[in-house]
């Protein structure tokens, strides 16, 4: 490793150690949950998985006094650094989901939205978090282009329960 890898490496080291410990804690999220919820859509499917996340999200709750905007840039913050840092990241859908388990944890309920739109004669579909209407993981301009369907389907089947 050559010595501006290594000094890169120790910058990093530093800025995780003076993120505190509720910083820390985020970022440790941000690395676990991609992994878990990857695994989880293989074994137990995504209504499920989402299920189980929400059930973790409360049963662990770890309340955050700041507002929800500081605490949502640094959740943001934290999945981007450990994408960008350790390739660790998945598909849009298991970005937000990661995204909107950290957020939920914290007290702050996100709208997970999944959008389709037919791009090259190909159907693509996109997922993102938005918080009061505002895409929170994703360019407005690139949500835009995604016709977002209402009530198609709840991944998490006790939504759908209590839609009923």
């Amino acid at each position: 490793m050559s010595i501006a890898h290594r000094m890169i490496a120790a910058r990093k080291i530093r800025t995780f150690w003076s993120s505190g410990p509720d910083g820390r804690a985020m970022f440790a999220e941000a690395f676990f949950l991609p992994l878990l919820i990857s695994a989880g859509f293989r074994l137990a499917g995504v209504p499920r998985t989402q299920a189980a996340l929400r059930r973790w999200s409360a049963a662990f709750p770890k309340p955050d006094s700041r507002v929800p905007h500081a605490v949502i840039l640094d959740a943001v913050r934290a999945q981007r650094t450990i994408r960008r840092t350790l390739k660790i990241g998945g598909s849009c859908l298991v970005r937000s989901l990661s995204l909107w388990a950290l957020l939920l944890r914290r007290g702050i309920p996100t709208d997970l939205r999944v959008g389709y739109r037919k791009k090259d004669g190909a159907m693509e579909g996109h997922a993102w978090l938005e918080y009061a209407g505002n895409p929170i993981n994703e360019e407005p301009a690139v949500a835009g282009t995604y016709c977002v369907q209402e009530n198609l389907v709840a991944f998490d089947r006790s939504l759908a329960r209590l839609a009923r």
